[in-house]
């Protein structure tokens, strides 16, 4: 959903999380990406989250369509960092977020491709677990890509990895690969259909 890892000086942490936390339960859309640092002094930065703070949900016949611009993630919000835990514990600064924010919009070309679309497929399987095919626009470049989404009731929650090199993204990197971030990204995201 997102290839949006060009961003700030980061570093490499491995690519286990600690348990989603749950997301909001008030009725709200959300998605939301996890970048992780790499290079070779990865240490010394931080990984970041990103939310995607004008998401837009359609629900046509085949599963809900998803759509936000680049423009509008809100970088490292302290409230969402604080409930990833301690791979997202250390503090990121103003400064710091809008550094992020000014090399992501850079990277991602998001002047010239100012929009991230994704749409479902299909749908295998019913229940409480699916496999769900999307198509994902980003950078100018159209992925398809598996996943598996938990459905309860009206709700839909799941996530995916993807890989910046899919969509033509150069991870973000400096001082010649001492700090990076890595080219896969994980994208959560729960969705509440009307």
């Amino acid at each position: 959903m997102i290839g949006l890892a060009a961003l700030a000086g980061c570093a490499s942490v491995p690519l286990v999380t600690p348990p989603a936390p749950p997301l909001p339960v008030d009725g709200d859309n959300e998605l939301r990406v996890l970048v992780y640092r790499g290079g070779t002094a990865a240490r010394l930065g931080h990984n970041h989250v990103l939310r995607a703070g004008d998401l837009r949900v359609d629900w046509p016949a085949a599963g809900p369509a998803l759509r936000f611009r680049l423009d509008a993630l809100a970088i490292d919000p302290p409230v969402l960092r604080a409930r990833l835990g301690e791979a997202f514990a250390s503090a990121v600064d103003d400064d710091a977020r809008a550094g992020t924010r000014a090399n992501l919009l850079k990277a991602l070309d998001a002047a010239v491709h100012p929009e991230v679309v994704v749409r479902t497929l299909q749908q295998v399987g019913e229940g409480g677990r699916r496999a769900v095919e999307a198509e994902i626009t980003l950078h100018g470049v159209s992925r398809r890509q598996w996943f598996v989404v938990e459905v309860q009731g009206r709700r839909a929650r799941g996530e995916v990895v993807i890989r910046q090199s899919d969509f033509g993204i150069h991870p973000f990197t400096v001082l010649g690969g001492l700090l990076a971030v890595q080219d896969a990204l994980i994208v959560q995201f729960d969705l509440l259909q009307p």
